[in-house]
C-alpha cells in the first residue's frame, strides 16, 4: 500500500512529493507505468520523448491506465484527475533533467543511446540528482563517466510498471551501497517490492531465469511434445500457484535435495540443444508474428488493437493480485 512519507531521503537530500520532481526518460513500455506509480504517489513527473507522437502514444498510455483503475474501483474520478494532472509531458530532457531530483532512464536497450543519455544527465542535473537506470540486460556502469560514479544505479521495473510489484535493485558496488538502500525504501514507500542484488550481472535475476525457461519452452513446442495454448495451462495449473507460494528454491526443500541431486544426475534427461535464437521463436518473427502489436504472435488475437489487448491482461492482473493479497505484497518463505 503507498503511504508517501516525508522522511524519505536520496543522495542524503530530503525526498518526498511536496518537494521533489522526478523525470522519466522514455514513454515506451515502461515510461507510462512507471510515471504512473510515483503520480499516484503525490509526486510532480515530466515524461519525456524525443518525437511528439511517441510523447502522445505514451501519455493515452498512462491516461488508459488511469481509466482502467478507476473502471476497477481502484482509484474514483477525483484522484484519476489529480494523477494525471502530476504528469507533464516534454519532448525532449534537457529542461526536465536541469530540475530533477530523481532521473528514470527508461529508454530503447541500446548502448549507445543510454550513454548519451547519462551524458546529458552529468552536463545538465544538479549535483545531488541520483539516476536510476531500468535496463533489462546492460551493464550501464561502464557506459557512465567517473563523475557519475556513485549517483547511478539499476532499478529494473517489469511490465507493466504500474501493476507488476518487483523491481532489481542493484549499485556499483561500495560507493553506492547507501544509494541503494535509499532506493529500496523510496520504492517500498510507493507500493512496489525491491530486491537487493548483491552484485552486477547482465540480466540480473528474472530475465536470466526467464530466458533459461524459454530454452526448454521452444525446445518443447519445436519437438512436438505440447500444444503452445495446453503449454501455458499446465503452467497455471500447477507451478505458478505453487511458485507464490514457495518460490523456485524452497519448493526445493520440500522435494527434498538428496532427490533433486538424482534428478539433474539423471542421463536419460534430454536437456534442450544450445541455439543463439530458437528456431520456434524466430519462425515466427520471420512470419511477421511479432506478438499482440501485430495481432497475431503464438496466439492469434482476431484483429484486437494493442491497447485493447493491454486492458484486457492488466484487468486480469489487478484480479489476480487482489486475490494473493500477501503472497504478493509481502512474499515470505514458509516457516
Amino acid at each position: 500500500m503507498m503511504n508517501p512519507t516525508n522522511t524519505l531521503t536520496l543522495n542524503s537530500q530530503p525526498f518526498n512529493p511536496a518537494t521533489s520532481k522526478v523525470a522519466v526518460l522514455g514513454a515506451g513500455i515502461m515510461g507510462p507505468g512507471i510515471a504512473l506509480v510515483f503520480a499516484e504517489a503525490g509526486y510532480r513527473v515530466t515524461m519525456c520523448e524525443i518525437s511528439p507522437e511517441n510523447l502522445d502514444k505514451g501519455m493515452a498510455s498512462l491516461r488508459d491506465s488511469v481509466a482502467l483503475k478507476v473502471s476497477e474501483g481502484l482509484l474514483d474520478d477525483t484522484q484519476a484527475r489529480q494523477i494525471i494532472e502530476r504528469v507533464d509531458a516534454r519532448v525532449g530532457i534537457e529542461d526536465t533533467v536541469a530540475q530533477a531530483d530523481l532521473v528514470i532512464e527508461a529508454v530503447s536497450e541500446k548502448k549507445e543511446i543510454k550513454q548519451a543519455v547519462f551524458q546529458t544527465v552529468q552536463k545538465l542535473a544538479k549535483p545531488h540528482t541520483v539516476i536510476w537506470s531500468n535496463t533489462s540486460t546492460l551493464n550501464v556502469f561502464e557506459l557512465i563517466e567517473p563523475d557519475m560514479a556513485g549517483r547511478l544505479l539499476v532499478a529494473h521495473w517489469f511490465a507493466p510498471a504500474h501493476i507488476v510489484p518487483l523491481v532489481e535493485v542493484v549499485g556499483d558496488g561500495g560507493n553506492t551501497d547507501r544509494l541503494v538502500t535509499e532506493t529500496i525504501d523510496i520504492l517500498k514507500n510507493i507500493g512496489k517490492v525491491p530486491v537487493r542484488l548483491n552484485k552486477m550481472i547482465n540480466g540480473f535475476v528474472i530475465n536470466r531465469l526467464q530466458r533459461l525457461l524459454g530454452r526448454e519452452i521452444f525446445y518443447l513446442l519445436e519437438s512436438g511434445v505440447i500444444s503452445p495454448e495446453d503449454l501455458d495451462i499446465a503452467v497455471r495449473a500447477s507451478i505458478a500457484p505453487r511458485m507464490q507460494v514457495l518460490g523456485v528454491l524452497q519448493r526445493y526443500d520440500f522435494t527434498n535435495l538428496n532427490l533433486s541431486v538424482r534428478n539433474f544426475q539423471d542421463p536419460d534427461f534430454t536437456d534442450p540443444p544450445f541455439e543463439a535464437v530458437p528456431k520456434y521463436l524466430q519462425d515466427r518473427v520471420n512470419e511477421g508474428r511479432l506478438g499482440v502489436g501485430t495481432g497475431a504472435g503464438f496466439f492469434d488475437y482476431q484483429g484486437r488493437s494493442s491497447l485493447e489487448m493491454q486492458q484486457e491482461r492488466d484487468r486480469h492482473l489487478y484480479r489476480v493480485l487482489e486475490a494473493l493479497g500477501e503472497y504478493v505484497d509481502g512474499p515470505r518463505p514458509v516457516r
